[in-house]
């Protein structure tokens, strides 16, 4: 049996996080987890870049969405839905009779793991945290403004741990800030809504013209198979009914779209000049990512650093990216404006080059799924 001090520790402050985003079955969940030796010995059969919360909590729940037939289900809504639309009522419904009052989730959790064991191991050691969050896109979208607006042409735009390359998709998208207005494609089947908490958004009366995009991935998910969609929509939260409904829209949106390009199966550091160097001259280039460096250690996001610098060295380059500050320690993190930190947010940084060295200026803070945001415009 293997316990691990450091993991428990992940468990707990991922259930402090997911409670504060609302995400009391998860949050329950994994303060269980924390306290149980045989669930830590399992999570950390998963391989050392991955042994984080999200990927034990998606193993479950991919299982659930496949079919596993177990009562656990009663507290996950987006089962429900997934297995009969018409049979959700919303987060924190129940699928089962009864109700559950009374019932505790992480003894049910902890439950099927143990009758599951083997399938959830298989998961552990094969898979990888993929959840190709569209709602950061509410944000990326008043960045790639800024980079269109200072390079005055169309984009090339290239999505480091792309995913299903959802995101490359943003110029397919509505927005809706609220008092601040609306932008991108009316009658999208994806309207992502974004309170702007401070500050004055770039102008977005129209979406930066995308002349080229594609994507790095070390395991792209191909939208048009269903059993990797279903891995993705696993790794969403099970109580967040309408992040999940907007994925799987942004799914068919994908399927749909003839030029939707291409993610390609590489790594995001070895492979970022041979991606860099397929696109078209006339555009800027524009490499972003979004909560990927965090799964790299230290060493490798200076590893990143340097591989940017080195495309920069050749052509004019953008590199946007929305991370945790204290999770990449590797890359340059500029502070927020004096006295407006924000606990929680992700950073959004742009970054240029100048004789070799970065320059960074710190854009926004956002929540780390898009659903608000402080423009600093810096």
């Amino acid at each position: 049996m293997v316990t691990d001090p450091s993991l428990a520790d992940q468990y707990r402050q991922f259930a402090k996080a997911v409670g504060r985003d609302g995400t009391g079955l998860y949050q329950r969940i994994c303060d269980g987890i924390a306290g149980d030796a045989d669930l830590l010995s399992l999570a950390a059969t998963a391989p050392p870049a991955q042994r984080r919360p999200n990927l034990l909590l998606a193993a479950v729940h991919y299982l659930l969405l496949s079919g596993a037939d177990d009562g656990l289900a009663d507290h996950y809504p987006t089962v429900a839905e997934w297995r009969q639309p018409s049979a959700a009522t919303g987060p924190g419904s129940s699928g089962g009779p009864g109700g559950l009052a009374g019932r505790d989730p992480f003894g049910e959790f902890a439950g099927f793991c143990r009758r599951h064991h083997d399938e959830v191991a298989a998961l552990l050691a094969t898979r990888a945290t993929q959840t190709n969050e569209v709602g950061r896109c509410a944000v990326l979208l008043p960045a790639f403004a800024t980079v269109a607006a200072e390079a005055g042409e169309a984009l090339a735009v290239v999505d480091l741990g792309a995913s299903a390359g959802l995101n490359l998709l943003f110029d397919r998208y509505g927005y809706d800030y609220g008092d601040r207005g609306r932008a991108g494609v009316e009658g999208s089947a994806v309207v992502l809504d974004c309170e702007v908490r401070s500050g004055a958004l770039p102008d977005l009366s129209s979406v930066p013209e995308v002349a080229w995009r594609a994507g790095l991935d070390r395991r792209p998910v191909d939208v048009d198979d269903e059993d990797a969609v279903r891995w993705l929509l696993a790794c969403q939260w099970p109580q967040h009914l309408e992040r999940f409904r907007r994925l799987w829209a942004a799914v068919r949106v994908a399927r749909a779209t003839a030029d939707r390009g291409r993610v390609v199966a590489g790594d995001v550091v070895d492979d970022l000049a041979g991606m860099a160097g397929r696109a078209p001259a006339g555009a800027a280039l524009c490499l972003y990512h979004s909560w990927v460096a965090a799964y790299l250690a230290e060493d490798r996001q200076r590893e990143l650093v340097a591989a940017v610098a080195r495309v920069a060295a050749g052509r004019p380059v953008w590199w946007v990216y929305a991370e945790q500050p204290y999770e990449v320690p590797g890359l340059p993190m500029p502070e927020p404006p004096e006295g407006r930190k924000v606990k929680g947010a992700t950073a959004v940084v742009l970054v240029r080059f100048d004789r070799g060295r970065p320059v960074a200026r710190r854009l926004a803070d956002m929540h780390p799924h898009g659903r608000w945001v402080h423009w600093w415009g810096a």
